[in-house]
């Protein structure tokens, strides 16, 4: 069902890429124009400008959302023609889910499509931080849409999609409050400084939000190992022909829709490789920073995160072997494993630079107290 709601997503906002691209890239110019013109006021002021990296990250954010929220208007908006849907209002809640009570393709939809909102939407304000604000801005936006739809025949009014997008948008606030606190929490043990917005977070409560992803990380690693050999070939071809198109869109190759077609079974092996290694990266990712913010010494860090994500492959390995359809391979072992030493090393470049910055800190701090 997810696959089936992902792929119609796909399908239809495929169709909007030219007007959702060409309503992002002017949002983003008019978003660089301000943010130069208030740095210019803060210099005019004697205030501190924004430094480089921050400027960077906030073009490179905005550029996301106004990305995300182009597609999603010309998705339930601007892309259909006025008057194209008959005016009606559907207040019966649940009316579209299926009868057995479980989620329709079409309400799935209607979550993910608000996933990003409650993810991108907090990295551009403070205010968005606080988890009421968020559903509260989606509840409305939701609203607006609606309304929008309904008054120009664009759609119809469903109280069931408001509620959905708004669920979408509390899920993906949830990943969003996961990942910042985690976040919050390795600067606290690396000892880097921290805002007065970013305080710490009760241990018990981040226990939890930081076991919470190797557990999930866990449960999608034995999840797609389940699958037998059709599910788990119908599940790499959509991957790989997805990320197909966006090559093509992207480096402007003009491949036609049966060369994509031709070429899935050539990369789709490749594709699952690098899926191997991802999930593993990932896993290991999860679990240095659990272990890190335990304050566990950084080489039994290392050490446990990489014999986890070791013990796990193999014995996915095994469990895969006993699936219809499907053998269990020490080369995708391999694959795991250098997944998972992959972070681990880019993990110990970082804590090495954070090293160097908080010695070069204190360097600068003793100096300025003997003067």
């Amino acid at each position: 069902m997810l696959l089936r709601a992902l792929n119609d997503i796909w399908i239809a906002l495929r169709s909007f890429d030219e007007q959702a691209l060409s309503f992002s890239g002017r949002a983003v110019l008019i978003y660089i124009i301000y943010i130069v013109i208030r740095n210019v006021v803060k210099k005019l002021r004697k205030k501190k400008c924004d430094s480089v990296v921050q400027i960077i990250l906030s073009v490179c954010v905005a550029s996301v959302l106004f990305v995300y929220l182009s597609y999603l208007i010309s998705l339930t908006l601007s892309g259909r023609e006025a008057g194209s849907r008959d005016t009606r209002v559907d207040i019966e809640i649940f009316g579209t889910w299926r009868q057995d009570g479980t989620l329709s393709d079409f309400a799935l939809e209607n979550v993910l499509l608000f996933i990003p909102f409650g993810m991108i939407v907090p990295l551009m304000s403070r205010f968005f931080k606080k988890w009421w604000n968020l559903v509260l801005m989606a509840f409305i936006s939701s609203i607006l849409i609606e309304i929008t739809q309904l008054i120009t025949g664009r759609g119809y009014f469903e109280i069931d999609d408001i509620l959905l997008n708004t669920a979408g948008a509390l899920l993906g606030f949830m990943v969003f409050w996961a990942i910042y606190h985690s976040y919050i929490a390795f600067k606290h043990e690396s000892q880097l400084p921290l805002s007065v917005h970013e305080q710490k977070l009760n241990r018990i409560t981040l226990l939890a939000i930081q076991l919470l992803p190797v557990i999930l990380c866990i449960m999608l690693i034995y999840g797609f190992g389940s699958d037998d050999a059709d599910q788990s070939g119908e599940l790499s071809r959509f991957v790989t022909e997805k990320l197909l198109y966006i090559v093509n869109k992207v480096m402007r190759y003009n491949w036609t829709a049966e060369k994509i077609g031709k070429m899935v079974p050539l990369y789709e092996g490749y594709v699952r490789k690098c899926a191997h290694f991802t999930e593993y990266g990932m896993l290991t990712l999860f679990s240095f920073v659990f272990l890190y913010c335990r304050r566990m010494k950084n080489i039994f860090s290392f050490l446990i995160s990489f014999l986890l994500a070791a013990t796990l492959a193999v014995v996915d390995e095994i469990h895969q072997g006993t699936v219809e359809g499907r053998n269990g391979s020490f080369k995708d072992v391999g694959i795991d494993c250098l997944g998972s030493l992959t972070v681990l090393f880019i993990i110990f470049i970082i804590l090495a630079m954070i090293r160097f910055y908080n010695a070069n800190r204190k360097i600068k701090e003793t100096m300025n107290v003997l003067r």
